[in-house]
């Protein structure tokens, strides 16, 4: 894999990549925000920190914007969006385009649209729910097949592809190496972070692959139930404590402050 031009991005927020020999990776929906006072917090502790900051959400790169900016959340170093298909850097937002060349190998978009279509209870999102490598649905689970039947209904397709389901109503089609958990581990290699010194937090399914990625994770306190499995696997912590307070919690379960 190249590396971005890294002197264009010195001057950003990006050189905490740099300098930095931590780096926290958070969930935006129910897991970073839904707590205003935990939130700011957590952010005085970061910008009194050398810690370098991402986010990983399923949100678009144009709706977290938006988001973290209600919330007053200041710009991440990282951003890995579209459920970890899209990866950008700092406040001028400078996309990996590496990454894009790395998770299109042997994408098909047209064929998974026609291979899900073919299944009950499940419906294409609205297109502002869609991107380049990412094909969203609804799921209504009372009709459609469980998550381990639609992937072995793609696979008989032939299709290179990953299934991610969060919150027993959201289905997302990544191409095989794109999921939250494979930009992370991307982004630490790229910018040389211990997979160790590397603590993602989340709250659904579609953070599973982040929270079991070898980094040290959180699950927070008001998570899905469809994390439950990972219970008692290290390491896996479980908050008390809800969104950033979850968050908080983990930085002094894990001793970083």
């Amino acid at each position: 894999m190249k590396i971005v031009d890294q002197r264009k991005i010195l001057h950003t927020q990006t050189n905490k990549l740099l300098e930095s020999d931590r780096l926290l990776i958070s969930d935006i929906d129910h897991t970073l925000l839904g707590d205003r006072i935990a939130l700011k917090e957590l952010i005085d502790y970061l910008q009194s920190s050398e810690i370098a900051f991402g986010i990983a959400t399923g949100r678009s790169i144009e709706s977290a914007q938006q988001i973290l900016q209600e919330w007053k959340v200041p710009s991440p170093d990282l951003w890995i969006t579209s459920v970890g298909s899209e990866i950008y850097y700092g406040e001028e937002i400078q996309m990996d385009l590496e990454w894009l060349e790395h998770i299109n190998d042997q994408w098909q978009p047209k064929l998974v649209r026609e291979a899900i279509a073919k299944l009950s209870g499940i419906k294409l999102q609205t297109a502002e729910g869609q991107r380049t490598h990412k094909i969203s649905y609804l799921v209504d689970p009372a009709k459609s097949p469980s998550i381990e039947e639609i992937q072995v209904h793609l696979r008989q397709y032939q299709l290179h592809v990953q299934a991610i389901y969060s919150h027993q109503e959201f289905l997302d089609i990544l191409p095989l190496r794109a999921s939250k958990g494979d930009a992370v581990s991307y982004c630490a290699n790229k910018w040389n972070f211990a997979i160790e010194n590397i603590l993602v937090a989340g709250d659904s399914g579609n953070d599973e692959q982040m929270l079991t990625s070898g980094a040290n994770a959180v699950v927070v306190g008001n998570y899905s139930f469809e994390l439950e499995k990972l219970r008692g696997q290290e390491p896996v912590y479980f908050a008390v404590g809800d969104y950033a307070q979850g968050i908080l919690e983990a930085i002094a379960h894990y001793k970083w402050r």
